[in-house]
């Protein structure tokens, strides 16, 4: 659908508008009595959210992202799937899957006073890609409103089974690196990606001073980011998930990326929920599976 089409079936006055943007991407603009919020319809992907109550947004959004179709969008909330991370087939497809990459349509919008769902589908383009021959849908649903709630459901409409991996790419806001913890994952066993994944288990909150990524596995207890610099608290909540990355690239990988600025990786954590590394989800065919993220900021 056109800017005009979209705005007529799905636009809702005073809550849900679309526009055009830079690259040729079209954007979903959110506001109710609670939130603001930014969604591309290019990768289905959240790029601001902002309760009312608050002046910094919950995410990060890097000054030199591209925008365009085919690249992903550094920063806010990619959704990465079929797959995470690096090819699982070695057939030099994308990392963290194909979705990110293209425009995903609107199904639904609903808003009330306080609260505003958006459904979005991506179902197309396993035509187009030449190394999935697995039929599916893909309804992202995004709720704005006191908290910013995420519920992905894949359904297998072939008629073979296939296998998944997925996650919610979240780049949280920050307002310096070195100052914050992040809460919930002490005694947690975790695969250390900068150490030839050697396993590893973590004492005490997770502070960060140089490059990270890793894998927690058996994750049990809610996350909370501190960040003393913004005074406040982000509690990530994704039942059913046992899974967790957390990842900063520090500047001297920040700088191999051309979508990073210099000092960008100073005010950006990744702590990304799904099922990720092992944790592959099983769909027989005509059978669904749904994972659920929500984030909430708490004032200190």
């Amino acid at each position: 659908m056109d800017i005009t089409q979209l705005n007529t079936y799905h636009g809702i006055p005073n809550h849900v508008k679309f526009v055009n943007v830079e690259g040729g991407l079209q954007y979903v603009m959110v506001q109710n009595q609670s939130a603001t919020a930014v969604i591309a319809l290019h990768g289905g992907q959240i790029l601001s959210y902002k309760p009312v109550t608050e002046q910094a947004d919950l995410l990060f959004l890097s000054k030199k992202s591209i925008y365009t179709d085919g690249k992903a969008i550094r920063g806010g909330i990619p959704v990465c799937w079929p797959w995470f991370g690096p090819d699982p087939k070695g057939l030099q497809r994308p990392n963290h899957g194909f979705v990110r990459y293209h425009a995903w349509s609107v199904v639904s919008t609903a808003s009330s006073g306080t609260q505003t769902t958006v459904c979005l589908q991506f179902f197309e383009s396993y035509k187009k890609e030449k190394t999935w021959k697995q039929p599916f849908s893909l309804t992202l649903e995004i709720t704005v409103g006191k908290t910013l709630g995420l519920k992905l459901c894949t359904q297998n409409t072939g008629d073979k089974p296939f296998s998944i991996t997925q996650a919610f790419h979240t780049y949280f806001n920050v307002g310096v690196i070195g100052q914050i913890q992040i809460e919930g994952l002490a005694g947690s066993e975790y695969f250390d990606k900068l150490d030839q994944g050697t396993q590893k288990e973590q004492h005490g909150n997770v502070k960060i001073g140089e490059e990270v990524d890793r894998i927690y596995t058996d994750i049990k207890n809610p996350i909370i980011i501190h960040d003393p610099i913004l005074q406040r608290k982000i509690h990530i909540s994704s039942p059913g998930n046992e899974t967790i990355v957390v990842w900063n690239p520090w500047i001297g990988a920040a700088k191999k990326f051309a979508d990073f600025a210099d000092d960008d990786y100073q005010h950006f954590v990744c702590v990304e929920t799904g099922n990720i590394a092992f944790d592959l989800i099983s769909l027989a065919p005509g059978s669904e599976h749904s994972f659920y993220t929500n984030f909430q900021i708490v004032r200190d």
